[in-house]
């Protein structure tokens, strides 16, 4: 994407950017609280434990970004971080986007960030609370821009890939196994040391996903459901069919959150020529030779293909076969989400489209109330995008009663200790939050194991079974009802938190445990009996050595990369600074 530069205003663009993500955020950026949709769980201060880091040999799905979190959150409040983190993967991926483009002028910066930014995809993943996954995504961007570099063997570029490339792999597996597939497309085009390039790129991109990869190898989990690959298959979510939903950047499995503007056919036609825009222009920047959008386009259709063939009967078993053989093949399950490759690809090729149709009749009467008509098209064809998804995303604040038990448990709970929460299933739909339904915030508002139901409800007679075996025996001896207190204290589990107020069973054995707070909300028993501690894997300490190894490589280089800036600016300074002082004159004999 080199090329002669025209003259952007950096302040309108990123002006743009801005706005895009805090009307997308809405209502979630006036009040105080937490927007609890889905999957995405904030919660006030995040307590440490092993699992953030995937090293207590569960499953590593938000391995290490539920690190980062627990983290963050000991220096932010829980419900101003999640504003930040949402506001900036929005505005920053928007910007990102408009700075790879910025060769094509400000129109094409503003149409790009917009379609990057606003489109069925980020609907649908946000809806799904996959705030997490979108974070990697609005790194892509910034990706391609630093793999650029490396590629054509700048000075000081591998810094910059490490970062960006470290960030879309902090947050999840997937934002890092998607930022490691474009910068290793961009570099393996190099014209010099191409050989070379890609290995150092290569290793880079392996080094940072080893704290979620280490674990998901290594844990002694139940195998992955093949049935999994069906039930999280892409899905039409318009008239276009399967094929076409994917490729106007839609189809997820997940029809209960999908837009109601995708049932509209005149909208849904719409936006796939939209993509179908950026297509035509990406296929010309491909046809005369540019290298970026030449690995972008192979990204893509590699992206098209993963999230497709699931869908269809003939591919479906080998896909079976890989999430159940291959470790970490799970990845590979929902495969709407490699859609992102095309959107990446969509936007920077309606940008190069922007700038030909520009060049050629930009002094024509109509065209530049075309090119607005392109910047502003991918909000027209998803209004309900707007405003936190028309209030999807209203915050609420977490009842008073759960910081109470939360005080009670850190003071009376071992880190190790495991914890059951009744109902014992993975949603909830609480009537403070508006009955959405929610991952249970329990495990990461309170102390200790925190163990709930890991089996997926998907409908009322349907269902996919969980990985954890824990879960599993906990939950069958409770809906059998035998046993119940023998296995929880086999199982390492020495308390029971009851949340009232959300669907399901809270069954007990009458007499079990000492009640110890019993509120409107929420009821905690303490079994009294000596539970047996779970040990961790022997594998533990090898794991954190390799996260903390990656940790200080990490920090090292980006603090490297602020000390150069910080030095070049100064220096930049001083040179001004000398330029503009007058010469002296000399003083006569």
């Amino acid at each position: 994407m080199a090329g002669e530069l025209r003259k952007p205003v950096p302040g309108l663009v990123l002006g743009w950017c801005l706005l895009l993500g805090a009307v997308v955020c809405g209502p979630l950026l006036l009040h105080r609280g937490f927007a609890l949709v889905g999957d995405m769980v904030f919660v006030p201060e995040q307590p440490w434990k092993d699992r953030w880091l995937g090293v207590d040999g569960s499953v590593p799905r938000a391995v290490p970004g539920d690190a980062v979190v627990s983290v963050l959150t000991q220096l932010v409040p829980g419900d101003l971080l999640q504003k930040l983190v949402l506001l900036g993967l929005l505005s920053g991926g928007g910007w990102g986007m408009a700075r790879l483009v910025r060769r094509h002028g400000r129109t094409a910066q503003c149409a790009a960030a917009a379609l990057f930014v606003w489109n069925p995809y980020v609907y649908e993943r946000l809806a799904i609370g996959h705030w997490a996954l979108l974070c990697g995504y609005a790194a892509l961007p910034w990706v391609v821009a630093a793999a650029e570099r490396v590629r054509d063997r700048q000075p000081r570029s591998l810094p910059a890939l490490v970062v960006c490339v470290a960030v879309a792999a902090a947050t999840s597996p997937t934002g890092g196994v998607l930022a490691g597939l474009v910068a290793v497309a961009v570099v393996v085009l190099a014209r010099r040391d191409r050989l070379r390039v890609t290995a150092l790129t290569l290793g880079c991109v392996v080094a940072l996903n080893l704290p979620w990869l280490l674990p998901g190898v290594l844990a002694s989990t139940r195998p992955e459901d093949p049935s999994g690959v069906t039930a999280f298959a892409a899905r039409p979510d318009t008239g276009l069919g399967t094929l076409g939903s994917l490729a106007s950047l839609g189809g997820i499995w997940k029809v209960a959150i999908v837009p109601p503007e995708r049932g509209a056919l005149l909208l849904a036609v719409l936006a796939l020529l939209l993509v179908l825009a950026g297509l035509l222009g990406a296929g010309r920047a491909v046809r005369h030779g540019d290298p970026a959008m030449t690995a972008l386009a192979l990204a893509a259709g590699l992206g098209l293909a993963l999230a497709w063939l699931p869908a269809t009967a003939a591919a479906r078993p080998v896909f079976e076969w890989w999430i159940v053989h291959v470790p970490g093949g799970g990845l590979l399950r929902d495969s709407q989400k490699w859609v992102a490759l095309l959107a990446l690809l969509a936007a920077a090729g309606l940008a190069a489209l922007v700038a030909r149709v520009q060049d050629l009749h930009g002094r024509r009467t109509g065209v530049p109330a075309l090119l607005a008509a392109l910047v502003v098209l991918p909000v027209a064809v998803l209004p309900g995008l707007a405003w936190g998804q028309l209030g999807r995303l209203q915050p609420v604040e977490y009842p008073s009663e759960w910081d109470v038990v939360a005080e009670v448990m850190a003071t009376r709970v071992r880190p190790d200790e495991g914890v059951v929460v009744l109902p014992f299933e993975i949603y909830r739909r609480y009537t403070w939050n508006r009955s959405r339904a929610v991952l249970d915030p329990a495990p990461r508002f309170f102390v200790g194991d925190v163990l709930t139901n890991d089996v997926l409800r998907l409908g009322p007679d349907r269902s996919l079974p969980g990985e954890d075996p824990v879960a599993a025996r906990v939950g069958r001896s409770l809906r059998d009802r035998r046993s119940v207190a023998s296995t929880l204290a086999r199982e390492g589990v020495g308390w029971v938190l009851v949340e009232k107020g959300t669907p399901g069973p809270t069954w007990l054995p009458d007499g079990i445990g000492r009640v110890v707070h019993d509120g409107p909300g929420l009821r905690l028993v303490d079994l009294d009996a000596a539970a047996a501690a779970t040990p961790p894997p022997g594998w533990r300490s090898f794991v954190l050595i390799i996260d903390a190894g990656v940790l200080v490589w990490v920090l090292g280089v980006f603090g490297l990369m602020l000390a150069r800036r910080l030095r070049g600016r100064l220096l930049e300074q001083e040179g001004s600074s000398l330029g503009a002082r007058p010469d002296r004159p000399r003083k006569g004999r």
